[in-house]
């Protein structure tokens, strides 16, 4: 499936500089991969955005130096750079994260119970 990269060009994008950016993306993009300028994403201020389809993988804040990672990383490689994802749609992973809070939540419990048993046991 092709894929398609639009840039936001509309409300606050080209003020933060989208045009250099679709020009930057149709200069560097593979063949294979469509560029075009796009309508108002309906998340202005966070400009200027890239979304790529059929990926649905949406970047916040381009800039030219962040261009050549893209095409690289993404386009070509398959891979999303991680550090221009848009938080908003594009979460962290936080399984690592809660695999800790349950171990040590767990590790608690255990201490509590160990407690628990030591205090109600009568030493001779």
């Amino acid at each position: 499936m092709t894929r398609t990269v639009l840039i936001c060009c509309h409300h606050t994008c080209p003020k933060q500089g989208s045009a250099s950016i679709l020009a930057a993306f149709q200069a560097q993009a593979p063949a294979d991969v469509e560029v075009r300028q796009a309508g108002c994403f309906g998340e202005c201020g966070n400009g200027p955005l890239v979304r790529v389809l059929p990926d649905e993988v949406w970047y916040a804040h381009v800039q030219q130096a962040d261009i050549p990672v893209i095409v690289k990383q993404h386009l070509r490689q398959n891979r999303p750079v991680k550090q221009k994802l848009y938080r908003k749609f594009h979460q962290p992973n936080h399984g690592a994260i809660a695999a800790l809070f349950l171990f040590f939540s767990f590790f608690g419990f255990l201490i509590g119970l160990c407690w628990l048993l030591a205090s109600h046991t009568e030493v001779f």
